[in-house]
């Protein structure tokens, strides 16, 4: 608690403050243990307790849910099903919702002639209308499939990185109404990310990592490094933006998460992740006002690099002849030689790897046929989605650039560490995955999310929003 004060600058939580940080504590709680061995009678009656916790205070899940996203390639079982924890807290979110919404109409039956406008002003309003067309889109990207015998596989990746982050993103815009709450939502992102960014440290202790070009990569909670390096760039510079941004002084609060997630950052050896992470941290601090402060990090992050490439050379230089860099442009023309035949619908979602091998692959590329992303975003786009997707997220950028004029306008720094996460995102994902996974894409909604709520253009929904909380 004293933490969380610290972080925010304020003198003390109010009370219902304090009630949101205990209830969303507790709802961390009972999701880990979900992965105790406790059986599915258990692990039952711990979903019925999340539920509980989201119908009393139902920004807990919602808030929760960041946290999730470093074990988001840990399921927990239920006998032969099984979800990743950010999936769970997503629908147990929901479930809560719905019950105090149906427990609302019972009270008052005009809820639902107030509710079905103020939804639809809501949709209209904000990434709104850009959300549903995404939505839309993977949709229809289920009918046109290039090969139908692999459905299964794209309506997992839809429900995964479409339909579940669309429906993350309207609860945020309908529940999260108040300051306190967004910033504590990344609290709960950037806290997470120190922990599973510690956790690595001590695999690597214990001897456990990648050994590869001469260095040793952390993976920590996830399959490989490279996952790692997604996951924590994405903190990393939010961390940084409401630590510098907007600020005469350092919060030196915010530094104690970043600085191990940052550490951890390098010894991932991600080389799009560190420019990413860099060049998003430069950017950010020079738009909160802190010119010479950016001059200074640009400086840091060149001479860091040099000194990276020094000591890991075999790593962080090998790109041609053979290396990452040359085979990334191998799978790039893999990629365009699809969309040469598929322009118009794309293949489909998560259907790259049973097109690239089989049809595309260039021979000397033959060591990476499983890879299973074009690794640039745009082409992902385009191969997923179809052209229709390329035009959708171009006007996303377009919306999103006003906003962060805004943004800056408000001195918003939650909302500049929002935009700081898909700038690192964005510029990682025109050589890697920059949104088609669960984690990349409920961060990519959740900062969306907190962009329309700092700059006012989330609607609003008060048969569902919080707005008649009880006062102490």
């Amino acid at each position: 608690m004293t933490t969380l004060t610290a972080l925010g600058r304020r003198p003390a939580l109010e009370r219902d403050e304090q009630r949101i940080v205990v209830m969303s504590s507790a709802t961390l709680l009972l999701a880990a243990l979900l992965y105790a061995p406790v059986g599915l009678p258990g692990r039952l009656i711990l979903l019925l307790a999340i539920v509980a916790a989201g119908v009393f205070e139902p920004v807990a899940p919602l808030i929760a849910l960041p946290a999730a996203l470093g074990l988001i390639y840990h399921p927990v079982l239920f006998r032969s099903l099984q979800f990743n924890p950010a999936e769970i807290l997503l629908v147990t979110a929901c479930a809560s919702i719905g019950l105090r919404a149906a427990a609302g109409v019972i009270r008052d039956r005009s809820v639902v002639r107030r509710f079905l406008p103020a939804a639809w002003e809501s949709a209209k309003s904000g990434f709104g209308p850009i959300a549903i067309a995404w939505l839309a889109l993977g949709v229809l990207s289920l009918f046109t499939l290039v090969d139908p015998a692999y459905r299964h596989d794209s309506i997992r990746d839809f429900r995964w990185t479409i339909l579940e982050p669309v429906i993350y993103l309207f609860l945020l815009r309908w529940y999260l109404r108040r300051p306190f709450e967004r910033k504590l939502t990344l609290v709960s992102y950037v806290v997470a990310a120190a922990l599973v960014a510690l956790y690595g440290l001590a695999g690597l202790a214990r001897g456990h990592g990648l050994d590869v070009e001469g260095v040793v990569r952390i993976a920590g909670t996830f399959p490989h490094p490279n996952d790692l390096a997604l996951y924590l760039e994405r903190p990393v510079v939010a961390g940084i933006a409401l630590a510098f941004c907007f600020r005469s002084s350092v919060s030196r609060w915010w530094l104690v998460p970043v600085i191990p997630a940052g550490g951890v950052l390098v010894l991932t050896f991600s080389r799009g992740a560190l420019v990413g992470a860099a060049v998003a941290a430069v950017v950010i601090v020079w738009l909160g006002q802190r010119h010479k402060l950016a001059i200074a990090a640009g400086g840091v992050c060149v001479a860091g690099g040099v000194a990276l490439a020094g000591v890991a050379s075999g790593r962080i230089l090998n790109l041609a002849s053979g290396g990452s860099g040359s085979m990334r442009i191998d799978i790039w023309h893999s990629a365009l030689l699809m969309i040469r035949d598929h322009p118009i619908f794309g293949i489909g979602p998560d259907q790259f790897l049973y097109q690239y091998a089989p049809r595309y692959i260039a021979p000397q590329a033959w060591s990476e046929r499983f890879t299973s992303h074009p690794h640039n975003l745009i082409l992902d786009i385009w191969l997923r989605l179809g052209i229709m997707g390329l035009v959708v997220a171009v006007l996303y950028v377009i919306v999103l650039l006003r906003r962060v004029r805004r943004l800056i306008a408000l001195e918003s720094v939650v909302g500049l560490a929002a935009f700081a996460v898909l700038l690192a995102g964005t510029i990682h994902g025109m050589v890697d995955n920059g949104y088609f996974l669960p984690g990349l894409a409920l961060a990519f909604w959740l900062c969306s999310a907190l962009i329309d709520l700092e700059t006012g253009h989330a609607g609003a929904i008060e048969p569902l929003a919080p707005a008649t909380r009880p006062k102490y």
